[in-house]
């Protein structure tokens, strides 16, 4: 057992050896000419923007993609120095600091692009953009009939460093569903109708994770895993060569308080569960307030000394309670809510199941009052 020379009672665990192994897996599996750019949006799907940046920095990383502006400044205020790419939508008032913090960004329009050429032109600076071309996601994007105008815009604005072009995968996860090929079939026939494929000065890109494993003809000069980069498999049967990729993310707590309750007593908010018997309950530090699911009340569990017992009772703000039956349990003793424990596992996919969602909203929904533990080979470093 790590120990955990912090105040706070729960929190989050990355293995950061992990992590860097999943990427250096994937960087084995495309090869060594295809870039490789770790989506590390929403504080890196939960695990940490600012340290899961570094580190991926260190296995490998060719680029970072962000979702906005501020996730970006964030990375180069700490000393980040690889490109990236903001992938969300842009407003002109933005450019001067895009320029500033030598930032890429999105152009998904020929409106936006005109607005961001009228806006370089009054700085009198120029900007580095990627072209996203809308193949079929139908969120953002230009429409592949309507691109090459944006696209030629571009190429005559010298205000404009065209660093890449890319679309998005709709269907990739649906390993029987025909539209992800004729995605891809849209997307390379634009670049190759426009001169793009073979310009070693254009990035052309589509893979997000299950692209990556459905089909390498979609891994085009860069790929950009996101939910694969953090050990989450986006196929029921993935390559033989990414099955080692695994989870790096786990949460844990100390118990806080021990107590017998008589049977027929109810537990937590509403009594939505009553004790059948005379029971040990123990109280977890750790509420719906750090992003643990109310979904979980009276159907998720914990591991405790190896041994699985069930959450009871209404999910709370700040905690919840377990039923650890006739067994015993001590104030500080530590629980695993979301991971390994001796030979038992309590995987992320178990609660977004319980939860009727996806692992990505439950990795997103923790928040920053559970403090992040990083683990490497030299040890344990707080966030």
């Amino acid at each position: 057992m790590i120990e955990v020379p912090y105040k706070h009672p729960a929190w989050i665990e990355i293995d950061l050896e992990q992590f860097k192994k999943n990427l250096q897996i994937l960087k084995a599996y495309t090869g060594a000419t295809v870039k490789l750019c770790v989506p590390v949006k929403a504080n890196a799907y939960g695990h940490g923007l600012v340290p899961i940046s570094k580190a991926a920095v260190v296995a490998g990383a060719d680029y970072l993609g962000v979702s906005c502006l501020q996730e970006g400044i964030i990375l180069r205020k700490a000393g980040i120095t690889i490109p990236i790419l903001v992938l969300g939508a842009i407003h002109s008032e933005q450019i001067s600091d895009f320029i500033t913090h030598d930032l890429e960004f999105t152009v998904a329009s020929l409106f936006k692009a005109k607005l961001v050429a009228q806006e370089c032109k009054m700085l009198n600076k120029s900007v580095k953009v990627h072209l996203e071309i809308d193949t079929g996601m139908n969120r953002t994007g230009m429409r592949v009939e309507t691109a090459r105008a944006a696209l030629d815009f571009v190429r005559s604005e010298s205000v404009f460093e065209l660093k890449g072009v890319y679309s998005h995968l709709a269907t990739a996860d649906e390993p029987d569903n025909p539209f992800v090929m004729r995605q891809l079939e849209l997307f390379i026939n634009f670049l190759q109708e426009n001169g793009l494929r073979d310009d070693p000065n254009v990035i052309a890109h589509i893979a997000n994770s299950a692209g990556v494993a459905v089909t390498k003809a979609a891994h085009l000069d860069m790929i950009r895993p996101g939910i694969l980069a953090y050990g989450y498999h986006p196929l029921p049967n993935m390559p033989t060569e990414l099955q080692e990729i695994k989870s790096c993310f786990a949460v844990k707590a100390k118990v806080a308080y021990f107590k017998k309750v008589i049977a027929g007593h109810g537990i937590s908010y509403n009594h939505t569960y009553k004790a059948s018997r005379d029971a040990h309950i123990i109280t977890i530090p750790v509420g719906y307030g750090d992003g643990l699911r109310r979904s979980l009340s009276n159907k998720g569990a914990i591991l405790l000394n190896g041994k699985r017992y069930p959450i009871v009772g209404n999910v709370c703000m700040d905690q919840f309670m377990v039923d650890v039956g006739d067994d015993s349990a001590y104030v500080g003793d530590m629980v695993t809510i979301i991971g390994k424990n001796q030979d038992q596992n309590i995987p992320i996919e178990e609660h977004s199941n319980i939860c009727s969602t996806i692992t990505y909203e439950i990795l997103c929904g923790f928040n920053n009052r559970l403090p992040r533990l990083y683990l490497n080979h030299t040890g344990a470093q707080w966030e």
